[in-house]
C-alpha cells in the first residue's frame, strides 16, 4: 500500500515497501549485538560460578575433613579411655594375683621353715632315745629316779612334737582363686559407639497468640497448623521454652506470668502444668542443662523492671529455686550451654541501651562472671546455641543500625568472636534457633520465611514459607525443637531419672538501678501503643527519648 494514500489512520506504523529489508537486517543486528553481549556477559558469570564453585568445594572438603577429624578424634578419645581403664583393671588383677601368690609363697615358706625346725627337735629327741636305749642295756637297776625323769621329758617333748606334726597341713598344692570373666562386656564392646538415628519425626514449633502452634517438619519441609482450644495456660507473648532430651517441651512465662508447663508434641500436645516460678517473667531465656531447667533475667511486666534474678526449675522434684543472679538486669538476650556445665548468655537491653557483653553461669560455683571479650557492638534479640563443645553459634539480633543477618561464632576456648557467615536477611530471632542433622534453622523474626544454613557447605537454603498459614512473623512466639524419641523415656520416667543435684542456693535479689520507663514495648499485655521499632530505635531514636 502506499503510504501517502492512508491519511487517517491510527493504532499501527507504516513503512516504505523498499525499506522493509534493510529494516529487518538492522533488527537482526541489533539483536545480534544484543546478544552477543549478554552471552558474552554470560560466559563471564560461569566462569565466576566455576570459580565460586571450585572455592566450595575445596572450602568443603576443607570442613568435612575437619568435621572428620573431628568424628575420629571423638572416636579415640572415647576408645581411649576405655582402653586405659582396661589396662587400669589388667594390671590391678596382675597386682592381685602376685599378691596371691606372694601370700601363698610366704605361707609355704613359713611352713617350711616350721616343719624343718620341728623336725629338727624329733632328730634331737630321737638321738637322746637312742642313747639312753644304749644306756639301759648296760644297766641292770637304777640308782634313784632322775634317768626315769630323763626319759619321762623325752616322752613328753615327743608327744609335744607330735601334736605340732598332727596340726600342720599336707603340702599339697594349694588351689588359687578361680579367675572369670564376664563374657558380656566383650558383647557390649561390640555394640559401643554404633552410628544410628536417634529420633525420628524431627520438627520445630512455635508457640504464640495464646492457643496457636506451627510446626515445621524438618524432613518433609512443610508446615502444619494447629489452633488448641482447652489450653491449660495460654501461649503468651515474649515466651520462652526449651526442649528436653525426651522430646517433650518446656514453656516459661511470656506477658506477666509466672506459669510453667510441660507440653507433649508426640502425645497430642498434651499439657501439664508444673509449678510456678517466683518471678513473671518475659523476653527471658530459657535453657535445660543436665536435669534442670534455668529462667533467665527478662522484664517484669507487672512491675515494669528488668530483671537479673534467676531460677533453677528441677525436673524430679518439681521445684524452683533461686540461683545467682545476672551481673546486670536485661533482657531479650541470646543465651546457650556449653559442656554441660556453663550457660553464656550474650548481648540483651538493659532499657537504656544494647549491650555487648558476655555473662558467663558456673553451674557448680552457682556463680555469673562478666568475660572480657565483648563485641563490637551492642546487640539484642538474638539466638545462640551450642554447636560442639567449644564453639556457641551467635545469629540475627538487632543494633541501632537494624536487623542484622550476620551468623558469629564464639570461641569458649580462646574467648575469641568472629563472624562466618551471613543470612539472606536480618532477623528478630529471640532465642527461636534450631539444629538438626549439622545445619541450622532460622524463621520469622523479619519476614514470614524460614532459611536453612548447612554447617558443612556454608551455603543459606530458603525453605517453604509459613504464609499461607499465618500472617504473622513470629517475633513475640517462642519455639523449641521436639522429635518422637526411639527409646522409651516417657515424662514421668524422664523426671524419675533426672540427676538430683544439690546447688546452694542464695536469694540475692538486686532492685537497686533498677530502670522504669514510660514506653513499654515489651508490655503488649499493657496494650501500649508503641511499637517494637520505636522501642528498639531502629534509627537512633533512643538518644531523644526521655527516660527515668
Amino acid at each position: 500500500m502506499c503510504t501517502e494514500c492512508i491519511t487517517e489512520h491510527y493504532g499501527h506504523k507504516f513503512f516504505k515497501y523498499e525499506h522493509s529489508v534493510s529494516l529487518q537486517m538492522n533488527r537482526v543486528s541489533s539483536i545480534q549485538s544484543k546478544l552477543k553481549t549478554q552471552y558474552e556477559s554470560l560466559e563471564k558469570q560461569m566462569k565466576t560460578f566455576d570459580n565460586c564453585k571450585e572455592q566450595l568445594e575445596q572450602d568443603n572438603l576443607k570442613l568435612v575433613s575437619i568435621q572428620n577429624k573431628n568424628q575420629i578424634q571423638q572416636i579415640d578419645d572415647q576408645f581411649d579411655r576405655i582402653i586405659a581403664k582396661c589396662e587400669k583393671r589388667r594390671k590391678e588383677l596382675k597386682d592381685n594375683l602376685l599378691k596371691i601368690f606372694d601370700s601363698e609363697n610366704e605361707q609355704i615358706e613359713s611352713e617350711v621353715a616350721f616343719n624343718q625346725s620341728l623336725l629338727y627337735n624329733m632328730a634331737q629327741i630321737q638321738q637322746k632315745l637312742d642313747e639312753k636305749y644304749y644306756e639301759l642295756k648296760t644297766t641292770k637297776a637304777f640308782k634313784g629316779n632322775d634317768f626315769i625323769k630323763e626319759i619321762n621329758d623325752l616322752d613328753e617333748l615327743a608327744d609335744k612334737d607330735i601334736v605340732q606334726f598332727r596340726k600342720l597341713r599336707g603340702g599339697e598344692y594349694k588351689i588359687l582363686p578361680k579367675l572369670n570373666f564376664e563374657q558380656k562386656l566383650i558383647g557390649d564392646i561390640s555394640k559401643y559407639g554404633q552410628f544410628k538415628k536417634e529420633v525420628c519425626n524431627p520438627q520445630i514449633c512455635y508457640f504464640g497468640e495464646k492457643h496457636k502452634i506451627l510446626i515445621y517438619n524438618i524432613e518433609k519441609n512443610d508446615w502444619q497448623y494447629r489452633q488448641i482450644s482447652n489450653n491449660t495456660f495460654d501461649y503468651n507473648y515474649y515466651a520462652a521454652a526449651a526442649s528436653l532430651p525426651n522430646g517433650d517441651i518446656i514453656i516459661t512465662g511470656g506477658g506477666v506470668s509466672r506459669n510453667a508447663m510441660l507440653i507433649s508434641p508426640s502425645q497430642g500436645f498434651q499439657q501439664q502444668a508444673l509449678k510456678s516460678m517466683y518471678y513473671p517473667r518475659k523476653e527471658h531465656a530459657c535453657v535445660y542443662l543436665d536435669g534442670f531447667v534455668y529462667a533467665i533475667g527478662g522484664y517484669d511486666g507487672t512491675t515494669k523492671q528488668m530483671l537479673s534474678c534467676c531460677e533453677q526449675y528441677s525436673l524430679a522434684a518439681d521445684e524452683w529455686k533461686m540461683i545467682d543472679p545476672l551481673q546486670k538486669q536485661k533482657c531479650a538476650f541470646a543465651a546457650a550451654t556449653a559442656l554441660n556445665k556453663y550457660i553464656y548468655v550474650f548481648g540483651g537491653f538493659d532499657g537504656r541501651e544494647r549491650q555487648n557483653t558476655i555473662e558467663r553461669y558456673s553451674v557448680k560455683d552457682n556463680q555469673w562472671k562478666v568475660l572480657e571479650v565483648k563485641f563490637k557492638q551492642g546487640f539484642s534479640n538474638a539466638a545462640a546455641l551450642s554447636y560442639d563443645d567449644n564453639q556457641i553459634l551467635i545469629l540475627g539480633g538487632g543494633s541501632n543500625q537494624g536487623f542484622t543477618n550476620s551468623l558469629q561464632v564464639f570461641d569458649t576456648n580462646n574467648q575469641t568472636i568472629k563472624v562466618i557467615s551471613m543470612m539472606t536477611e536480618g532477623r528478630d530471632l529471640r532465642n527461636k534457633l534450631i539444629t538438626y542433622n549439622n545445619d541450622l534453622y532460622a524463621c520469622g523474626g523479619n519476614s514470614n520465611s524460614i532459611e536453612k544454613f548447612s554447617i558443612s557447605q556454608q551455603v543459606w537454603t530458603n525453605l517453604k514459607s509459613y504464609d499461607y498459614l499465618v500472617q504473622d512473623n513470629l517475633d513475640s512466639w517462642c519455639s523449641a525443637f521436639t522429635f518422637d524419641s526411639n527409646n522409651s523415656n516417657n515424662v514421668s520416667n524422664l523426671m524419675k531419672n533426672c540427676k538430683q543435684i544439690d546447688i546452694q542456693q542464695n536469694q540475692k535479689h538486686q532492685y537497686q538501678d533498677q530502670v522504669m520507663f514510660e514506653n513499654d514495648s515489651f508490655n503488649q499485655d499493657a496494650l501500649s501503643e508503641v511499637s517494637d521499632d520505636q522501642f528498639y530505635n531502629i534509627s537512633n531514636q533512643v538518644q531523644q527519648n526521655d527516660w527515668f
